[in-house]
Protein backbone atom coordinates (compact mmCIF):
# COMPACT_ATOMS: atom_id res chain seq x y z
CA UNK A 1 0.00 0.00 0.00
CA UNK A 2 1.56 3.11 -0.94
CA UNK A 3 2.56 5.44 1.50
CA UNK A 4 1.00 8.63 0.15
CA UNK A 5 -2.52 6.36 0.18
CA UNK A 6 -2.05 5.70 3.56
CA UNK A 7 -1.40 8.80 4.86
CA UNK A 8 -4.55 10.34 2.76
CA UNK A 9 -6.43 7.79 4.88
CA UNK A 10 -5.41 8.20 8.21
CA UNK A 11 -5.51 12.22 8.14
CA UNK A 12 -9.03 11.16 6.81
CA UNK A 13 -9.93 9.16 9.22
CA UNK A 14 -7.46 10.84 12.21
CA UNK A 15 -9.82 14.02 11.68
CA UNK A 16 -12.85 12.04 11.91
CA UNK A 17 -12.12 10.22 15.23
CA UNK A 18 -11.10 13.35 16.23
CA UNK A 19 -14.41 15.14 15.59
CA UNK A 20 -16.32 11.95 16.90
CA UNK A 21 -14.72 11.96 19.75
CA UNK A 22 -14.16 15.59 20.49
CA UNK A 23 -18.41 15.83 20.53
CA UNK A 24 -18.63 12.70 22.62
CA UNK A 25 -16.67 14.38 25.34
CA UNK A 26 -18.19 17.62 24.52
CA UNK A 27 -21.63 15.98 25.41
CA UNK A 28 -20.14 14.33 28.70
CA UNK A 29 -18.50 17.93 29.55
CA UNK A 30 -21.96 19.80 28.80
CA UNK A 31 -24.21 17.42 30.31
CA UNK A 32 -22.31 16.62 33.87
CA UNK A 33 -21.94 20.80 34.14
CA UNK A 34 -25.67 21.71 33.14
CA UNK A 35 -27.39 18.87 35.14
CA UNK A 36 -25.31 18.50 38.10
CA UNK A 37 -23.83 14.70 39.40
CA UNK A 38 -26.85 12.95 40.40
CA UNK A 39 -28.56 13.39 37.26
CA UNK A 40 -25.78 13.33 35.07
CA UNK A 41 -25.07 10.18 36.66
CA UNK A 42 -28.53 8.83 36.20
CA UNK A 43 -27.66 10.37 32.05
CA UNK A 44 -24.79 7.78 32.36
CA UNK A 45 -27.12 4.52 32.68
CA UNK A 46 -29.02 5.49 29.62
CA UNK A 47 -25.87 5.41 27.61
CA UNK A 48 -24.96 2.23 29.87
CA UNK A 49 -28.37 0.24 28.81
CA UNK A 50 -27.83 1.09 24.96
CA UNK A 51 -24.34 0.23 25.03
CA UNK A 52 -24.25 -2.81 27.28
CA UNK A 53 -27.04 -4.60 25.12
CA UNK A 54 -25.03 -3.47 21.58
CA UNK A 55 -22.30 -4.88 23.01
CA UNK A 56 -23.98 -8.16 24.16
CA UNK A 57 -25.06 -9.06 20.71
CA UNK A 58 -22.04 -7.75 18.80
CA UNK A 59 -21.52 -10.75 15.92
CA UNK A 60 -18.60 -8.29 14.36
CA UNK A 61 -20.28 -7.48 10.95
CA UNK A 62 -18.26 -4.63 10.61
CA UNK A 63 -14.87 -6.31 11.23
CA UNK A 64 -16.23 -9.35 8.66
CA UNK A 65 -16.55 -6.69 5.90
CA UNK A 66 -12.86 -5.53 6.21
CA UNK A 67 -10.94 -8.85 6.72
CA UNK A 68 -13.28 -11.09 4.33
CA UNK A 69 -11.47 -11.38 0.42
CA UNK A 70 -13.24 -9.33 -2.40
CA UNK A 71 -14.97 -12.61 -3.52
CA UNK A 72 -17.06 -12.80 -0.15
CA UNK A 73 -17.96 -9.42 0.32
CA UNK A 74 -20.59 -8.62 -2.51
CA UNK A 75 -22.43 -11.86 -1.67
CA UNK A 76 -22.39 -11.30 1.52
CA UNK A 77 -23.99 -8.02 2.24
CA UNK A 78 -27.37 -8.83 1.51
CA UNK A 79 -27.71 -11.33 4.21
CA UNK A 80 -25.41 -9.46 6.73
CA UNK A 81 -28.44 -6.30 6.09
CA UNK A 82 -31.04 -8.87 7.40
CA UNK A 83 -28.40 -10.40 10.12
CA UNK A 84 -28.20 -6.47 10.97
CA UNK A 85 -31.43 -5.90 11.21
CA UNK A 86 -32.91 -8.94 12.99
CA UNK A 87 -30.69 -7.86 15.62
CA UNK A 88 -31.56 -4.33 16.42
CA UNK A 89 -35.48 -5.52 16.72
CA UNK A 90 -34.45 -8.26 19.17
CA UNK A 91 -32.49 -5.60 21.27
CA UNK A 92 -35.22 -3.21 20.99
CA UNK A 93 -37.45 -5.75 22.16
CA UNK A 94 -35.05 -6.47 25.05
CA UNK A 95 -34.53 -3.42 26.36
CA UNK A 96 -38.39 -2.58 26.40
CA UNK A 97 -39.33 -5.74 28.22
CA UNK A 98 -36.82 -5.24 30.86
CA UNK A 99 -36.85 -1.64 31.44
CA UNK A 100 -38.74 -1.82 34.59
CA UNK A 101 -36.34 -4.19 36.10
CA UNK A 102 -33.32 -1.79 34.71
CA UNK A 103 -34.95 1.16 36.71
CA UNK A 104 -35.19 -0.57 39.74
CA UNK A 105 -31.40 -1.91 39.81
CA UNK A 106 -30.56 1.43 39.32
CA UNK A 107 -32.31 2.52 42.57
CA UNK A 108 -35.08 4.42 40.57
CA UNK A 109 -37.95 2.57 39.86
CA UNK A 110 -40.23 5.25 39.24
CA UNK A 111 -37.88 5.57 36.06
CA UNK A 112 -38.88 2.34 33.49
CA UNK A 113 -40.06 4.72 30.82
CA UNK A 114 -37.06 6.38 30.25
CA UNK A 115 -34.51 3.42 30.20
CA UNK A 116 -38.40 1.78 27.60
CA UNK A 117 -36.94 5.09 25.44
CA UNK A 118 -33.54 3.25 24.27
CA UNK A 119 -35.46 0.83 22.83
CA UNK A 120 -35.65 2.72 19.79
CA UNK A 121 -32.35 3.51 19.33
CA UNK A 122 -31.17 -0.39 18.01
CA UNK A 123 -34.49 -0.91 16.01
CA UNK A 124 -33.13 2.16 13.89
CA UNK A 125 -29.77 1.19 13.88
CA UNK A 126 -30.53 -1.94 12.41
CA UNK A 127 -31.72 0.03 8.90
CA UNK A 128 -28.10 0.85 8.62
CA UNK A 129 -26.33 0.94 5.14
CA UNK A 130 -23.29 -1.25 5.30
CA UNK A 131 -21.92 0.44 2.17
CA UNK A 132 -19.84 3.41 3.50
CA UNK A 133 -18.04 0.14 6.16
CA UNK A 134 -17.35 -1.36 2.89
CA UNK A 135 -15.52 1.59 1.26
CA UNK A 136 -12.93 0.92 4.07
CA UNK A 137 -11.76 -2.13 2.08
CA UNK A 138 -9.96 0.50 -0.14
CA UNK A 139 -9.04 2.62 2.63
CA UNK A 140 -11.83 5.08 1.59
CA UNK A 141 -12.67 6.66 4.73
CA UNK A 142 -14.56 9.53 3.99
CA UNK A 143 -18.43 8.54 3.88
CA UNK A 144 -17.89 6.78 7.19
CA UNK A 145 -16.56 10.03 8.65
CA UNK A 146 -19.32 11.90 6.71
CA UNK A 147 -22.01 9.55 8.67
CA UNK A 148 -20.63 9.75 11.76
CA UNK A 149 -20.02 13.24 12.31
CA UNK A 150 -23.38 13.92 10.73
CA UNK A 151 -25.38 11.81 12.89
CA UNK A 152 -23.27 13.08 16.13
CA UNK A 153 -23.44 17.11 15.34
CA UNK A 154 -26.51 17.44 15.92
CA UNK A 155 -27.50 14.50 18.05
CA UNK A 156 -25.05 16.57 20.49
CA UNK A 157 -26.33 19.85 19.82
CA UNK A 158 -29.71 18.96 20.50
CA UNK A 159 -28.78 17.02 24.10
CA UNK A 160 -26.96 20.23 25.08
CA UNK A 161 -30.01 22.56 24.06
CA UNK A 162 -32.50 20.33 25.61
CA UNK A 163 -29.91 19.82 29.26
CA UNK A 164 -29.92 23.52 29.41
CA UNK A 165 -33.49 24.42 28.54
CA UNK A 166 -35.38 21.55 30.98
CA UNK A 167 -32.26 20.73 33.63
CA UNK A 168 -33.16 17.17 33.10
CA UNK A 169 -31.77 13.80 32.16
CA UNK A 170 -34.67 13.29 29.68
CA UNK A 171 -32.26 15.70 27.22
CA UNK A 172 -29.68 12.39 26.67
CA UNK A 173 -32.62 10.35 25.44
CA UNK A 174 -33.60 12.84 22.67
CA UNK A 175 -30.28 13.48 21.17
CA UNK A 176 -28.94 9.95 20.97
CA UNK A 177 -32.49 9.11 19.38
CA UNK A 178 -31.83 12.11 17.16
CA UNK A 179 -28.24 10.92 16.18
CA UNK A 180 -29.41 7.41 15.11
CA UNK A 181 -31.71 8.72 12.74
CA UNK A 182 -29.58 11.25 11.33
CA UNK A 183 -26.74 9.00 11.19
CA UNK A 184 -28.56 5.93 9.57
CA UNK A 185 -30.20 8.38 6.93
CA UNK A 186 -26.94 9.46 5.77
CA UNK A 187 -25.52 5.96 5.43
CA UNK A 188 -28.10 5.93 2.77
CA UNK A 189 -27.21 8.58 0.96
CA UNK A 190 -23.34 8.51 0.70
CA UNK A 191 -23.72 4.49 -0.24
CA UNK A 192 -22.52 3.48 -3.92
CA UNK A 193 -24.80 0.66 -3.96
CA UNK A 194 -28.46 -0.79 -3.55
CA UNK A 195 -29.86 -1.73 -0.33
CA UNK A 196 -30.56 -4.99 0.09
CA UNK A 197 -31.86 -7.63 2.13
CA UNK A 198 -31.64 -11.09 1.43
CA UNK A 199 -30.43 -14.38 3.40
CA UNK A 200 -27.97 -16.83 1.70
CA UNK A 201 -26.94 -19.81 3.59
CA UNK A 202 -23.22 -20.16 2.36
CA UNK A 203 -23.03 -16.32 3.79
CA UNK A 204 -24.32 -16.58 6.60
CA UNK A 205 -22.52 -19.42 7.72
CA UNK A 206 -19.14 -17.69 7.02
CA UNK A 207 -20.54 -14.16 8.82
CA UNK A 208 -22.03 -16.61 11.66
CA UNK A 209 -18.44 -18.28 11.84
CA UNK A 210 -16.35 -15.26 12.02
CA UNK A 211 -18.80 -13.78 14.62
CA UNK A 212 -19.59 -16.10 16.89
CA UNK A 213 -16.58 -15.80 19.27
CA UNK A 214 -16.32 -12.09 18.67
CA UNK A 215 -20.54 -12.43 20.12
CA UNK A 216 -19.04 -14.05 23.37
CA UNK A 217 -16.17 -11.64 23.22
CA UNK A 218 -19.03 -8.56 23.23
CA UNK A 219 -20.50 -10.58 26.10
CA UNK A 220 -17.40 -10.39 27.71
CA UNK A 221 -16.48 -6.97 26.92
CA UNK A 222 -19.57 -5.72 28.36
CA UNK A 223 -18.47 -7.39 31.99
CA UNK A 224 -15.05 -5.53 31.12
CA UNK A 225 -16.35 -2.69 30.17
CA UNK A 226 -19.51 -1.36 31.52
CA UNK A 227 -19.43 -3.84 34.63
CA UNK A 228 -17.53 -1.37 36.68
CA UNK A 229 -20.46 1.28 36.05
CA UNK A 230 -23.15 -0.92 36.63
CA UNK A 231 -21.46 -2.28 39.94
CA UNK A 232 -21.21 1.11 41.30
CA UNK A 233 -24.54 2.48 39.82
CA UNK A 234 -26.37 -0.05 41.63
CA UNK A 235 -24.11 -0.70 44.45
CA UNK A 236 -23.10 3.05 45.05
CA UNK A 237 -25.27 5.36 44.14
CA UNK A 238 -25.61 8.36 41.35
CA UNK A 239 -23.11 10.77 42.76
CA UNK A 240 -20.00 7.83 42.68
CA UNK A 241 -20.76 7.12 39.47
CA UNK A 242 -20.99 10.61 38.21
CA UNK A 243 -17.19 10.69 39.50
CA UNK A 244 -16.07 7.76 38.05
CA UNK A 245 -17.58 8.52 35.04
CA UNK A 246 -16.02 11.52 34.95
CA UNK A 247 -12.57 10.64 35.29
CA UNK A 248 -13.63 7.74 32.60
CA UNK A 249 -15.00 10.09 29.96
CA UNK A 250 -11.22 11.63 30.02
CA UNK A 251 -9.35 8.41 30.10
CA UNK A 252 -11.74 5.91 28.23
CA UNK A 253 -12.99 8.12 25.58
CA UNK A 254 -8.91 8.89 24.70
CA UNK A 255 -8.25 4.96 24.30
CA UNK A 256 -11.74 4.10 22.82
CA UNK A 257 -10.62 7.35 19.84
CA UNK A 258 -7.10 5.53 19.67
CA UNK A 259 -8.03 2.11 19.85
CA UNK A 260 -11.02 2.75 16.75
CA UNK A 261 -8.33 4.53 14.81
CA UNK A 262 -6.13 2.16 14.99
CA UNK A 263 -8.12 -1.08 14.28
CA UNK A 264 -9.29 0.65 10.80
CA UNK A 265 -6.03 2.23 10.01
CA UNK A 266 -3.91 -1.11 10.90
CA UNK A 267 -6.14 -4.09 9.63
CA UNK A 268 -6.48 -3.69 6.00
CA UNK A 269 -2.55 -2.59 6.29
CA UNK A 270 -1.74 -6.11 7.90
CA UNK A 271 -4.70 -7.86 6.09
CA UNK A 272 -2.72 -6.77 2.79
CA UNK A 273 0.64 -8.23 4.21
CA UNK A 274 -0.18 -11.30 5.76
CA UNK A 275 0.97 -13.37 2.45
CA UNK A 276 4.41 -11.78 2.38
CA UNK A 277 6.29 -12.61 5.43
CA UNK A 278 8.90 -9.89 5.67
CA UNK A 279 6.54 -7.43 4.87
CA UNK A 280 3.97 -8.41 7.70
CA UNK A 281 6.76 -8.17 10.09
CA UNK A 282 7.79 -4.63 9.22
CA UNK A 283 4.08 -3.37 9.41
CA UNK A 284 3.38 -5.66 12.61
CA UNK A 285 6.98 -3.52 13.99
CA UNK A 286 5.36 -0.01 12.84
CA UNK A 287 1.80 -0.68 13.76
CA UNK A 288 2.98 -1.45 17.48
CA UNK A 289 5.21 1.53 17.73
CA UNK A 290 2.24 3.65 17.04
CA UNK A 291 0.23 2.28 19.35
CA UNK A 292 3.05 2.69 22.26
CA UNK A 293 3.65 6.40 20.92
CA UNK A 294 0.28 7.02 21.31
CA UNK A 295 -0.13 5.67 24.57
CA UNK A 296 3.20 7.04 26.22
CA UNK A 297 2.81 10.52 24.83
CA UNK A 298 -1.24 10.89 25.87
CA UNK A 299 -2.34 8.09 28.51
CA UNK A 300 0.66 8.23 30.72
CA UNK A 301 0.86 11.83 31.07
CA UNK A 302 -2.75 11.77 32.12
CA UNK A 303 -2.44 9.27 35.16
CA UNK A 304 -0.29 12.18 36.72
CA UNK A 305 -1.77 15.05 35.32
CA UNK A 306 -5.39 13.63 35.47
CA UNK A 307 -7.10 14.61 38.73
CA UNK A 308 -6.00 18.45 38.33
CA UNK A 309 -7.43 18.59 34.77
CA UNK A 310 -10.59 16.72 36.09
CA UNK A 311 -11.36 19.45 38.23
CA UNK A 312 -10.58 21.98 35.74
CA UNK A 313 -13.08 20.77 33.22
CA UNK A 314 -15.81 19.12 35.06
CA UNK A 315 -16.20 21.91 38.54
CA UNK A 316 -15.66 21.31 41.96
CA UNK A 317 -19.19 18.80 42.34
CA UNK A 318 -16.81 16.12 40.36
CA UNK A 319 -13.17 16.02 42.52
CA UNK A 320 -11.91 12.70 42.56
CA UNK A 321 -8.97 10.72 43.78
CA UNK A 322 -5.35 10.92 42.40
CA UNK A 323 -4.74 7.59 41.89
CA UNK A 324 -8.62 7.09 41.14
CA UNK A 325 -7.26 8.82 37.72
CA UNK A 326 -4.31 6.68 37.56
CA UNK A 327 -5.22 3.58 37.48
CA UNK A 328 -7.94 4.37 34.91
CA UNK A 329 -5.22 5.97 32.41
CA UNK A 330 -3.09 2.52 32.86
CA UNK A 331 -5.74 0.58 31.99
CA UNK A 332 -7.01 2.83 28.96
CA UNK A 333 -3.36 2.50 28.14
CA UNK A 334 -3.74 -1.51 28.33
CA UNK A 335 -6.42 -1.00 25.84
CA UNK A 336 -4.57 0.60 23.07
CA UNK A 337 -1.62 -1.82 23.35
CA UNK A 338 -4.13 -5.11 23.26
CA UNK A 339 -6.04 -3.04 20.41
CA UNK A 340 -2.43 -3.63 18.24
CA UNK A 341 -3.00 -7.12 19.22
CA UNK A 342 -6.33 -7.94 17.90
CA UNK A 343 -5.73 -6.33 14.74
CA UNK A 344 -2.93 -8.85 14.27
CA UNK A 345 -5.13 -11.82 15.63
CA UNK A 346 -7.92 -10.51 13.00
CA UNK A 347 -5.52 -10.27 10.29
CA UNK A 348 -4.75 -14.20 10.88
CA UNK A 349 -8.02 -14.66 11.28
CA UNK A 350 -7.88 -15.40 15.21
CA UNK A 351 -10.91 -13.86 16.59
CA UNK A 352 -10.40 -16.59 19.52
CA UNK A 353 -7.56 -15.17 21.09
CA UNK A 354 -9.90 -11.93 21.14
CA UNK A 355 -12.25 -14.08 23.93
CA UNK A 356 -9.44 -15.77 25.79
CA UNK A 357 -7.35 -12.49 26.50
CA UNK A 358 -11.23 -10.41 27.35
CA UNK A 359 -11.75 -13.47 29.85
CA UNK A 360 -8.86 -12.29 32.34
CA UNK A 361 -10.84 -8.38 32.19
CA UNK A 362 -13.37 -10.14 34.10
CA UNK A 363 -11.58 -11.18 36.53
CA UNK A 364 -11.44 -7.31 37.77
CA UNK A 365 -15.02 -6.90 37.88
CA UNK A 366 -14.99 -9.97 40.18
CA UNK A 367 -12.46 -8.07 42.72
CA UNK A 368 -14.33 -4.54 42.26
CA UNK A 369 -17.67 -6.44 43.41
CA UNK A 370 -16.07 -7.53 46.58
CA UNK A 371 -13.87 -4.31 47.16
CA UNK A 372 -17.74 -2.56 47.32
CA UNK A 373 -19.23 -5.36 48.99
CA UNK A 374 -16.54 -4.75 51.48
CA UNK A 375 -16.83 -1.26 51.65
CA UNK A 376 -13.58 -0.48 49.82
CA UNK A 377 -14.65 2.63 47.11
CA UNK A 378 -14.27 3.65 43.81
CA UNK A 379 -10.52 4.30 43.67
CA UNK A 380 -10.51 0.21 44.45
CA UNK A 381 -12.78 -0.53 41.74
CA UNK A 382 -10.42 1.05 39.22
CA UNK A 383 -7.70 -0.70 40.90
CA UNK A 384 -9.46 -4.07 39.95
CA UNK A 385 -10.94 -3.39 36.56
CA UNK A 386 -6.43 -1.75 35.44
CA UNK A 387 -5.57 -5.24 37.18
CA UNK A 388 -8.01 -7.12 34.92
CA UNK A 389 -7.07 -5.02 31.81
CA UNK A 390 -3.59 -5.19 32.17
CA UNK A 391 -3.00 -9.31 33.01
CA UNK A 392 -5.57 -9.69 29.55
CA UNK A 393 -2.69 -7.44 27.40
CA UNK A 394 0.01 -9.63 28.37
CA UNK A 395 -2.10 -12.80 27.82
CA UNK A 396 -2.35 -10.84 24.05
CA UNK A 397 0.73 -10.48 23.67
CA UNK A 398 1.52 -14.04 24.43
CA UNK A 399 -0.98 -15.40 22.58
CA UNK A 400 0.36 -13.06 19.33
CA UNK A 401 3.89 -14.24 19.65
CA UNK A 402 2.42 -17.27 19.43
CA UNK A 403 0.21 -17.04 16.47
CA UNK A 404 2.19 -14.55 14.37
CA UNK A 405 6.09 -15.44 15.19
CA UNK A 406 6.62 -12.23 13.16
CA UNK A 407 5.39 -9.91 16.02
CA UNK A 408 7.42 -11.90 18.48
CA UNK A 409 10.09 -9.34 19.23
CA UNK A 410 8.24 -6.32 19.00
CA UNK A 411 5.45 -7.88 21.46
CA UNK A 412 8.30 -8.62 24.51
CA UNK A 413 9.55 -4.89 23.90
CA UNK A 414 6.53 -3.07 24.05
CA UNK A 415 5.01 -5.29 26.85
CA UNK A 416 8.43 -4.56 28.99
CA UNK A 417 8.55 -0.73 28.61
CA UNK A 418 4.56 -0.54 29.04
CA UNK A 419 4.92 -2.79 32.44
CA UNK A 420 7.72 -0.85 33.32
CA UNK A 421 6.11 2.37 32.85
CA UNK A 422 2.85 1.57 34.23
CA UNK A 423 4.68 0.57 37.48
CA UNK A 424 6.48 3.29 37.77
CA UNK A 425 3.68 5.55 37.34
CA UNK A 426 1.88 3.72 40.40
CA UNK A 427 4.75 4.40 42.68
CA UNK A 428 5.22 8.16 42.21
CA UNK A 429 1.55 8.93 41.90
CA UNK A 430 0.33 7.18 44.93
CA UNK A 431 3.31 9.57 46.71
CA UNK A 432 2.61 12.99 45.49
CA UNK A 433 -0.07 15.35 45.91
CA UNK A 434 -0.48 16.80 42.04
CA UNK A 435 -2.55 19.45 43.39
CA UNK A 436 0.50 20.96 45.60
CA UNK A 437 2.87 21.97 42.99
CA UNK A 438 0.96 22.02 39.01
CA UNK A 439 4.50 22.36 37.84
CA UNK A 440 6.12 19.68 39.27
CA UNK A 441 3.31 17.63 38.64
CA UNK A 442 3.84 18.92 34.34
CA UNK A 443 7.37 18.06 34.53
CA UNK A 444 6.65 14.66 36.42
CA UNK A 445 4.40 13.20 33.49
CA UNK A 446 6.85 14.36 30.88
CA UNK A 447 10.00 12.39 32.44
CA UNK A 448 7.87 9.22 33.18
CA UNK A 449 6.30 8.92 29.51
CA UNK A 450 9.31 9.86 27.90
CA UNK A 451 11.21 6.65 27.45
CA UNK A 452 8.26 5.08 26.14
CA UNK A 453 7.80 7.95 23.43
CA UNK A 454 11.58 7.33 22.57
CA UNK A 455 11.32 3.06 22.29
CA UNK A 456 8.59 3.77 20.07
CA UNK A 457 10.23 6.25 17.58
CA UNK A 458 14.09 4.28 18.05
CA UNK A 459 12.52 1.11 17.12
CA UNK A 460 10.37 1.41 13.38
CA UNK A 461 12.41 3.31 10.95
CA UNK A 462 9.15 2.84 8.81
CA UNK A 463 7.05 5.03 11.74
CA UNK A 464 9.56 7.42 11.87
CA UNK A 465 9.11 8.06 8.12
CA UNK A 466 5.23 7.83 7.58
CA UNK A 467 5.28 10.64 10.91
CA UNK A 468 7.63 12.84 8.98
CA UNK A 469 5.27 12.19 5.86
CA UNK A 470 2.31 13.30 7.45
CA UNK A 471 3.96 16.43 9.17
CA UNK A 472 5.31 17.65 5.59
CA UNK A 473 1.48 17.00 4.17
CA UNK A 474 -0.06 18.81 7.03
CA UNK A 475 2.79 21.77 6.67
CA UNK A 476 2.24 21.95 3.71
CA UNK A 477 -1.99 22.21 3.82
CA UNK A 478 -1.43 25.09 6.28
CA UNK A 479 0.60 27.10 3.78
CA UNK A 480 -1.57 26.66 0.68
CA UNK A 481 -4.36 27.25 3.36
CA UNK A 482 -2.64 30.43 4.41
CA UNK A 483 -2.03 31.76 0.47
Amino acid sequence: MAKGRFLKASSTLGLGYVGEHALLFLRVLLVARFLGPEYFGISVTFLLVVSTFALISDLGIEKYLIQARDGDVASAMPTMATVLLARGVLMGAAIFLFSDWIAGQFGNPELGWFYACAAIIPVIEGFRHLDPLAQQRQMNFGAYVKMQLGGLLPGVLLTVALAVATENFVAIAFGCVATSVISVALSHILARTPYRLGFDNIAARAVFTFGWPLLLNGIVIFLATQGDRIVIGTMGGMLDLAGYAAVAALTGGASVFFARLCGNLFLPLLSEARDNSELYKERCRTTGAACLLLLSGVLFPLATLGAPVVFLLFGAGFVTPPLLVTFLSILAAATVLRAWCVVISLSRGGTSDILTANIFRVTGLIGAYFALSSGQGIVWVAACMCAGDVAATFLALFQVSRRAPAAASACLTYGLVFAVLAAVLIAVNSSIDPFANLLVTFILAVVISAPGVITALLVSKDLRERLKALLVMAAQKVYRHQR
